[in-house]
């Protein structure tokens, strides 16, 4: 006699199936429980000090145009920029140097990483005096293109004159 086993409202006719349902539901758990793992692996490799030591445009010749990021200033005036990355709160800043026409001033900034089909996202919104983290909704994303620990390399993809471009910044660490 087979037995009927009632589980979240579905019924269960056999052990077989009842044996499925327990393994599917394991393993979705697990898959979960690694990409939370792996974001917070990724997290933990960026906190700390960084100086951003390159900047690259994929897609025109940058030598012959001047892209605003971060709704802030030049990508050149980004070489050089200090990050200061912060995991336990995923708060932070970055330092720009100044010179050449560029501004010389530091920005707070909360940060975050998802993971979306197997590729990370860098996340961070500017917080300015007197703003409340929670109630900033516009920032910026960036795919991490590779994480060392010791580097990465973030993409930001923009459009520039209708074309799609990707701007690269690459982090070392301090």
């Amino acid at each position: 006699m087979k037995s009927k086993i009632h589980l979240f409202g579905v019924k269960i006719q056999n052990l077989l199936g009842l044996k499925f349902l327990v393994m599917a539901s394991a393993m979705i758990f697990i898959a979960s429980c690694t990409n939370t793992k792996l974001i917070a692996d990724n997290e933990k490799m960026m906190r700390g000090d960084w100086t951003i030591t390159d900047v690259s445009i994929d897609g025109i010749s940058s030598s012959h145009v001047n892209i605003t990021v971060f709704d802030q200033a030049r990508t050149d005036c980004f070489e050089g920029s200090t990050w200061h990355l912060v995991q336990n709160n995923a708060t932070g800043n970055y330092t720009l140097n100044g010179g050449a026409n560029c501004p010389n001033e530091t920005t707070k900034i909360k940060w975050f990483m998802t993971e979306n089909n197997g590729q990370f996202y860098f996340h961070f919104k500017k917080i300015y005096e007197g703003e409340r983290p929670k109630n900033v909704v516009d920032g910026y994303q960036m795919r991490v293109t590779s994480n060392t620990g010791s580097s990465f390399i973030l993409e930001q993809e923009l459009n520039f004159e209708g074309k799609p471009i990707s701007v690269y910044y690459t982090f070392n660490k301090n």
